[in-house]
């Protein structure tokens, strides 16, 4: 969409000049940026222009969109307009431009700038921070005439997401004053680098927790597979001053889930259900995802059709939640009423689709779905289709058909899907296939074998009555010092979550 010049420079804040403003505002904050565009075009048709404070709005909007183009048009009305050295202006266009990963142009922005508040200052050290150049993020910081709260926290936010704890504590330690975003900044450090214990450990120190903090840190623990300790945090939120949103509840669900916690899933569905979240895309998609890997696939379909604003993540976790309970014709069937309501389907789709096949034995349908994704919907199979795919055939009992399926695919096979098909060679009682597999693993990790990848060697010669090769790689096993490692439960017991590991005489409360 061209942008309209208007003749007529209003350089005046009139009444309408300002209603102007507030409405292209109002709409940027609730995210509607297209409309945001159509509004400043009607406003140049009403014979008025942008000023130095719509400017900075609409260059708000169209950044990080899809929309550089007008942002570029956007750019030149400010240079016709005369607003282009504005400070206000000229700090929208670095914002603008870095919005888009332009760093450099950005920076020439930042640059061209007679005066540069602190403001400007941040935008660009966040642009570097925003953008993985932390390097010269910290030369940009040291040149800083004055680096406020705000600065810090860029720099420190900047090394979390490049998981380079250690930069980030320095800077942290630094820092003359604190604010929660320092806080929430630092933890995210840590969970980044996979150092929960001084997460929980900032967590527990940090003077004042928002909404942020909160979610940060349970959505860390459901990172690192710390479900129960993630519902804990939950429970210990909703006890205290800082009320759970929809992220929040999102992560708790995820951990039951996780945990198969139908009892506690039910019980935070009910808790968004009372708070007006249960309507939110967010908490839809994982309510059906917690339902169906309860067991409950018919309370996830409620959901699902009750909910009224679906987007592609909640058709994605219904398809993949009847894929789970083996429903592959009620999930190609679904496919297509998702297409009847005008939904693309992306490559999580076909990676459900193509679990549903396998679940079901659906071998001829799965095998026409992975060849029309790409020649129908421009979808480049990843490593995880081929995976179904091998998985399909191999249900199937297509061993040798999964493993020449195998040796064609574009990328080096992963453990998963060779031992998806060596584990189905050991049922199947296929040793000449199994071999081949077995090679394979052989040759990807040098040799050097897990304890789970002896044991199913083991099992495939077992699985053929072939004892003396059996017993030969469990020697083997014991030879290399490896030693299995144990198996974990946990189960609910009166809506409290226990964990215990195999072989302990008893079970530990988490």
């Amino acid at each position: 969409m061209a942008l309209v010049m208007s003749n007529f420079v209003s350089l005046s804040f009139s009444p309408d000049q300002q209603s102007w403003n507030k409405l292209i505002k109002k709409q940027v904050l609730k995210g509607n940026a297209w409309q945001a565009i159509q509004s400043y075009v009607d406003m140049q048709e009403s014979g008025l222009s942008a000023d130095n404070f719509t400017f900075p709005i609409l260059l708000k909007a169209v950044g990080g969109s899809s929309y550089f183009c007008l942002g570029l048009e956007l750019h030149g009305q400010t240079i016709k307009t005369g607003f282009a050295d504005h400070a206000y202006v000229q700090t929208a266009l670095v914002k603008m431009y870095s919005s888009f990963g332009r760093i450099d142009d950005a920076r020439k922005m930042f640059d061209k700038m007679p005066r540069k508040d602190s403001v400007a200052w941040n935008s660009m050290l966040d642009a570097y921070a925003s953008n993985g150049q932390m390097d010269i993020a910290m030369e940009l910081f040291d040149a800083m005439p004055v680096k406020d709260l705000s600065s810090y926290n860029i720099v420190v936010s900047g090394f979390a997401g490049e998981k380079r704890i250690k930069s980030a504590r320095n800077m942290f330690d630094k820092m003359p004053v604190r604010d929660v975003v320092s806080w929430n900044s630092m933890i995210l450090a840590c969970i980044n680098a996979g150092d929960m214990v001084e997460a929980l450990a900032l967590f527990e120190e940090a003077p004042q927790k928002n909404v942020i903090t909160w979610n940060t840190m349970i959505m860390g623990c459901v990172q690192d597979q710390l479900y129960t300790e993630a519902i804990d945090l939950f429970c210990k939120m909703k006890a205290g001053n800082v009320e759970p949103d929809y992220l929040t509840v999102t992560g708790a669900l995820s951990a039951c889930a996780h945990l198969r916690s139908l009892e506690t899933g039910v019980k935070i569905d009910m808790y968004a259900r009372n708070h007006g979240q249960a309507s939110s895309p967010h908490v839809v998609t994982a309510l059906i995802d917690m339902y169906a890997k309860c067991g409950s696939i018919q309370n996830s379909l409620e959901v699902f059709y009750k909910s009224e604003d679906k987007d592609i993540y909640c058709w994605n976790a219904m398809i993949s939640g009847l894929a789970l309970h083996g429903h592959g014709t009620s999930a190609l069937k679904l496919f297509n009423e998702m297409r009847e309501n005008g939904m693309k389907p992306d490559d999580i789709t076909f990676i459900g689709l193509l679990s549903a096949c396998s679940h079901a034995g659906l071998v001829q349908e799965g095998c026409q779905l992975f060849g029309f994704m790409e020649r129908d919907f421009k979808i480049t199979p990843k490593i995880e289709h081929y995976g179904c795919m091998v998985d399909l055939l191999s249900r199937a009992k297509l061993l040798n058909r999964a493993f020449q399926f195998v040796e064609t695919m574009p990328f080096e096979p992963g453990d998963s899907i060779l031992g998806a098909l060596l584990s189905a060679c050991v049922i199947h009682q296929d040793v000449h296939t199994g071999e081949k597999v077995v090679k394979l693993i052989r040759k990807k990790g040098n040799n050097r074998l897990s304890d789970g990848e002896y044991m199913m060697f083991s099992n495939l010669y077992a699985s053929c009555g072939r004892w003396e090769e059996a017993n030969k790689w469990r020697s083997m096993m014991n030879d290399s010092g490896i030693v299995k490692t144990a198996g974990c439960s946990t189960i609910e017991v009166n809506g409290k979550l226990h964990k215990f590991l195999a072989g302990e005489l008893g079970f530990d409360q988490e």
